[in-house]
Parts: structure tokens; sequence; C-alpha cells
């Protein structure tokens, strides 16, 4: 019993002693060089125009649900701050369609809706609240957004890999 708690602490001096054998000083590599990573920024971001002829790649959450959910693969981006953007259509039952342009931040698991559909006016209506959130455990849409478009959790390389994450993971 008194090796499972002697061995650690044992371990853990041997590791501070080497951390201080050169005098004190913090033993770096001096050959590698790492920039330090300041606040995440948004990038600048315009709307797309509003789809005339989308190319649909259906989301399948689960059979319960009874809305059909399509992302618009010609609208799918990854902007250089690690955002996928892209058109979303949730269709009810009764066939009524609501577009929206969203984005989501793959690392902090965060959304945003940058605008919502008028399809009388076919147009784009900017979101009074376009502030990132942090993606609700209820929010089962867009936690599945998420997996399929961020692989690994993280943000893809381009919106090619995005877009064939979507149609292995959607």
């Amino acid at each position: 019993m008194k090796h499972r708690i002697l061995l650690p602490a044992l371990l853990a001096l041997a590791a501070s002693a080497a951390a201080l054998a050169d005098g004190g000083k913090p033993n770096f590599n001096k050959n590698v060089e790492f920039a330090e990573e300041g606040p995440w920024q948004e990038g600048d971001y315009q709307l797309p125009a509003y789809p005339a002829a989308p190319q649909w790649i259906n989301v399948n959450l689960d059979n319960l649900q009874k809305n059909r959910i399509a992302v618009d693969a010609g609208s799918l981006s990854v902007g250089q701050d690690g955002v996928v953007r892209f058109i979303l259509d949730v269709v009810s039952p009764g066939g009524v369609s609501n577009l929206s342009v969203e984005g989501i931040q793959c690392k902090n698991r965060a959304y945003r809706a940058y605008a919502f559909g008028d399809n009388v006016g076919k147009r784009w209506i900017r979101s009074t609240r376009a502030e990132w959130r942090t993606i609700p455990l209820e929010d089962r849409l867009r936690r599945e957004l998420r997996a399929a478009l961020c692989p690994d959790g993280a943000a893809p390389r381009d919106a090619g890999e995005a877009l064939a994450s979507l149609r292995k993971n959607g």
C-alpha cells in the first residue's frame, strides 16, 4: 500500500529535480519558436446570394425528426477564422421552408445565425441577435451539424473537406 503512494511521489520529485538541475532556470528548446495565440477574432464575412438553384444535402438526425433538414452545398465555406458557414433549410411537415445563414465554430462548439430567409421577397433579413452562442445540449440540430461538418471537432481545411464530411456523416 505504501508503494502506491511512495512511487508517484518519488517520480514527481525526480521530475522536479531534473527541471531545476540547470540552476533553477526553465529548460526550453530554443530551436522552436511558437507564435502566441491571441483571442479568437471572427473574419470578415459577406452573406451569400439568396439561393436560386440550391444543391441541398439532407442531414438525418433520427427517425423521430419530422422536419426535413438540408445544407446547401454551394454555400458551404470554411473561413481563415475556423468557422464553417452555410445556408440551412429546415422544412416543416407542412412544407414550410425556413432558410437561414449560419456559422459553426468547430473548436469552441459555438454557432451564430447571420440572417434568415424571406421566401416571398427572396432576400436575407439580418439577425438582430447575431452573437456567437455555445451550442446547448438540447439543440440536437446544431450538435449534429457540428459533428457532421467538423471532423474530430476541428475545422475542416476547406469547403471540399467540409462537404465530404457532411456527405459521409450527415
